[in-house]
Order: C-alpha cells, then structure tokens, then sequence
C-alpha cells in the first residue's frame, strides 16, 4: 500500500527496508541547511541503492538510469520499532 502525504503518493519500495520516506518539504526547516542532515539513511546512503532526488540521472557506474518511480523528492526515516513488527519486508 503507498502512503500518501500533503496530495504527494510515496512508494513504499522505493525506500531501503525499515525506513520510509518522507517528502523533503514535510522536514525541511530554515536552520537545518543540508536537507541531508535530515534523514536518517545517510551514513548508508551511496547515491546509487536508493534515490531522493525527484529527477533522473545517469549512473556514472554503469550508464543506467536513477529516478524514483514517485517522482518525489524524498528523505528517508527510521521506521518505528512497532512499525516493523509483522511487517513484510
């Protein structure tokens, strides 16, 4: 099931397992600076495995094609501890 926040549809595939994304501007404040600091995928995050940018580029590594299929642009955020109880993925 996607989770809709503020009219955007976030696919729940489209963010690493126990996390889920979160739109940027739902987070985003004036003294955070670097939407970065914001998610908490980040010590993980390669730029390749999981996308939060809104639009496509090229892999450096292979040529392919990175989006998110939601096209939204997203941080990522810890699930619950109960979230992730009987979850599926």
């Amino acid at each position: 099931m996607m989770q809709t926040y503020s009219s955007a549809v976030l696919a729940p595939n489209e963010a690493p397992d126990g996390f889920i994304a979160v739109l940027k501007s739902d987070v985003a404040t004036e003294s955070l600076g670097n939407i970065c600091r914001a998610c908490d995928w980040r010590s993980e995050c390669d730029g390749f495995a999981y996308r939060c940018m809104s639009y496509t580029v090229i892999s450096a590594k292979d040529g392919r094609e990175l989006k998110r299929q939601d096209g939204c642009s997203v941080v990522f955020k810890r699930r619950p501890k109960d979230d992730l109880t009987g979850a599926s993925r």
